[in-house]
């Protein structure tokens, strides 16, 4: 079992990705030659990170925070 300090380290790490995925897929939506293979990768990791993140949240009791799987 985790302690609450991996469980932060564990939700700052998975919002660096995130936001580094969703920077990725910002970027490649500017590209009109843009392989489509790329953005569905970069949408499904980006969204795949946003439901650790909530569910890192929850875990820690985060305010306003609704279970992930609801």
């Amino acid at each position: 079992m985790k302690n609450k300090d991996d469980v932060r380290w564990m939700l700052i790490e998975a919002i660096k990705r995130r936001n580094e995925w969703e920077e990725w897929l910002m970027t490649l939506k500017k590209d009109i030659h843009v392989d489509r293979k790329q953005v569905a990768e970069a949408v499904r990791n980006y969204n795949a990170l946003r439901g650790v993140v909530k569910a890192l949240q929850w875990v820690l009791d985060f305010p306003g925070v609704d279970h992930p799987l609801g």
